[in-house]
C-alpha cells in the first residue's frame, strides 16, 4: 500500500466539488461536462486504491453529505474497494428507498443489484493487453 500526498480533506473536498457538478450536468443534461467531471474522480479513485486507509476515512465522511450523488459515489467507491461494505450497502439502500431521490434513487438501486449480482463492483474499466 502506498501514502498518498493527499489528505482526507482534500479528497472530501474533490468528491463534494464532483457530485455538485454531476448533480447540476445530469439534471440539465449537460453531458460532456459530467463525463469530464467523471474523470476526475476516477483518478482520485485510482489513489484511494492504493491508499485504503485514506480511502476509508474520506468516503465514510462523505456518507452524511446532502448531495446524494456525492454519497452514493462515496458508498460505490467503499464496495469496489471492499471497504465500509455494510454502511456503504445501508447508504445506498436509504438512498434507493428514498422515492424524492427520482433517478438518483434508481442508479443507487441498480449499483446494489450488480454488486450483489457479480460481489463486487468495478469503478473503471480494465483491459487486457
Amino acid at each position: 500500500m502506498t501514502k498518498s500526498i493527499l489528505s482526507p480533506q482534500d479528497v472530501v473536498k474533490q468528491y463534494i466539488e464532483t457530485g455538485l457538478v454531476l448533480r447540476e450536468t445530469t439534471l440539465n443534461g449537460d453531458y460532456k461536462t459530467g463525463n469530464r467531471e467523471w474523470g476526475k474522480i476516477v483518478k482520485l479513485f485510482k489513489i484511494l486504491e492504493k491508499d485504503k486507509e485514506l480511502a476509508s476515512i474520506s468516503l465514510q465522511e462523505l456518507f452524511h453529505n446532502e448531495n446524494v450523488i456525492t454519497k452514493a459515489k462515496a458508498a460505490a467507491h467503499c464496495l469496489s474497494l471492499a471497504i465500509c461494505v455494510k454502511e456503504a450497502i445501508k447508504v445506498l439502500e436509504n438512498i434507493a428507498g428514498d422515492k424524492k431521490n427520482g433517478i438518483f434513487g434508481f442508479n443507487a438501486e441498480m449499483t446494489l443489484k450488480v454488486y450483489r449480482e457479480q460481489g463486487y463492483l468495478k469503478v473503471y474499466p480494465t483491459q487486457k493487453i
